[in-house]
């Protein structure tokens, strides 16, 4: 029995060993299949997200060309509308555009949903996140004004466009029009840009940064024209500073094709630009509209055109008068706002009149459409000099 019972344990303790075995692989193969299977979860988790933010970038995208559509109406409706004088009476004498700033979807809802009013706590919201609550937005889809059998605000996201119109500003691009003998500086726009930079503050501003601003503007007028020679006088080389950066490059010796270029010149760096780049533009007949430039436009316009250059403090009280002015009536030509500066003590010289206009013809539209987390902004230049459709003369989609 003893016998039988020493040969049978050898074979138990096999046994064992293959149940040990068999719970190894169980044990494995558990692993494995977790690990597969967190795998793929994740896997799928990953593309689901993906593709839902793929979803919103491309409905942001559509919400900011509904931004763009938007103001191409309102253009195309402002050009039909020109020359009617109940139209032009009902807008108190501004035109179509330039009622209508800025369209903003997010306002819209929190007046939808709060009946007219807004609240506070809305607006902090909104302007911390650039998104309305999803209380907000789900009132703004119950309002009762509907287009069709859809309420206008029935959608995912929301988009705010603005519209500016070029003319509103002084184009740098018309110095590429003077001829080789004429310094940038001395031609009408390169006046206009040192009007700008002329009064008691910008000369002290100037002056702490060791700046000249008739090399400023030269600076400019050298940047588009077509040799490569200092237009101020100075001589030497356009490309002598350009050549010297620690990554150097040239002039381009050709018009501006944006307007952030203009930092690439000599001396419009950073602080320059920002303190009159807003006041600048690449587009347009050359003419500024004084209908729609602000009162640093229309400052350094006085100060270009009228001898002697007024104070400061003259211009703040002509700058009074003109808004007094055209908050009852309107300029319909260059020649009348020549006569009304002369009205007001001022002289003006014989070119003020060819320089200015009451019309704009190009205009930039900005418009960011948001879905959730994805955004899309679209900048749109178009010129309807020739054609009341419009030609898209740029098209940026950042």
């Amino acid at each position: 029995m003893s016998r039988f019972v020493r040969r049978s344990l050898p074979p138990a303790r096999r046994r064992g060993d293959r149940r040990g075995i068999a719970l190894i692989v169980v044990v494995a193969t558990v692993m494995f299949l977790t690990a597969l299977v967190t795998d793929i979860s994740f896997g799928a988790r990953v593309r689901f997200l993906a593709a839902a933010h793929e979803r919103d970038e491309a409905k942001s995208y559509w919400l900011a060309q509904t931004g763009v559509a938007i103001y191409r109406l309102v253009l195309m409706g402002d050009r039909q509308m020109q020359g009617n004088q109940m139209v032009s009476q009902m807008l108190g004498g501004v035109t179509l555009w330039q009622s209508i700033p800025f369209i903003n979807t997010g306002l819209l809802r929190m007046f939808a949903a709060g009946g007219g009013d807004v609240e506070e706590d809305d607006v902090e919201a909104y302007a911390q996140t650039g998104q309305v609550s999803e209380e907000v937005e789900a009132e703004s889809r119950e309002d009762t004004t509907h287009f069709g059998n859809r309420n206008f605000l029935d959608f995912d996201g929301d988009f705010s466009a603005e519209i500016k119109g070029e003319e509103c500003g002084i184009n740098v691009n018309a110095m590429a029009s003077r001829s080789s003998t004429t310094r940038p500086s001395d031609t009408a726009t390169g006046k206009q840009i040192l009007g700008l930079m002329t009064g008691e503050e910008n000369d002290q501003w100037l002056r702490d940064r060791n700046l000249d601003k008739y090399d400023l503007v030269d600076n400019l007028g050298d940047w588009i024209d077509a040799d490569t020679l200092v237009a101020s006088g100075k001589g030497g080389y356009e490309d002598d500073f350009y050549n010297s950066l620690p990554s150097p490059y040239v002039a381009k010796n050709a018009r501006f094709d944006t307007i952030q270029e203009i930092r690439l010149v000599e001396g419009w760096q950073d602080e320059v630009f920002d303190r009159w780049g807003s006041s600048l533009t690449i587009y347009g007949s050359g003419k500024v509209n004084i209908s729609c430039a602000d009162d640093t436009v229309l400052a350094g316009l006085i100060k270009a055109h009228v001898t002697p250059i007024p104070t400061d403090t003259e211009i703040q009280r002509i700058l009074g008068e003109l808004h007094n002015y055209t908050s009852m009536a309107t300029f319909s030509s260059g020649s009348e706002f020549v006569t009304w500066l002369t009205d007001q003590g001022v002289t003006p010289d014989s070119d003020l009149a060819s320089e200015v206009t009451t019309k704009t013809k190009v205009f930039t539209i900005t418009s960011v459409g948001t879905v959730g987390d994805a955004s899309a902004k679209i900048t749109a230049v178009i010129d309807y000099t020739s054609s009341n459709q419009g030609t898209m003369v740029y098209w940026r989609v950042d």
